[in-house]
């Protein structure tokens, strides 16, 4: 082999292994913007269920504090919903 040819397949050699490495390279980058993306929406989603559990949390207190002031009331009316009956 001439050192022509030797040069011709250094150089092609270099040339493929180069374009071998862009391509991971770009494929390291389009998998790392979905992974980003997923993320995000996850981050998102979760913001969401954390206000909306915050919400019902607010709501919850709210009932509480309305047992507690009615507690009796609210007791005697299960009961009679469930069958107890008043001495006359």
């Amino acid at each position: 082999m001439s050192n022509e040819e030797k040069r011709k397949r250094i150089i092609a050699g270099v040339t493929v292994a180069g374009v071998i490495l862009i391509v991971i390279l770009f494929a390291v980058v389009i998998y790392q913007i979905i992974d980003i993306c997923v993320l995000k929406a996850r981050r998102d989603r979760l913001q969401q269920e954390y206000a909306y559990i915050l919400s019902e949390i607010d709501e919850g207190n709210g009932w509480l504090e309305n047992y507690e002031l009615n507690e009796d009331v609210i007791l005697y009316k299960l009961a009679l919903q469930n069958g107890y009956r008043p001495k006359d």
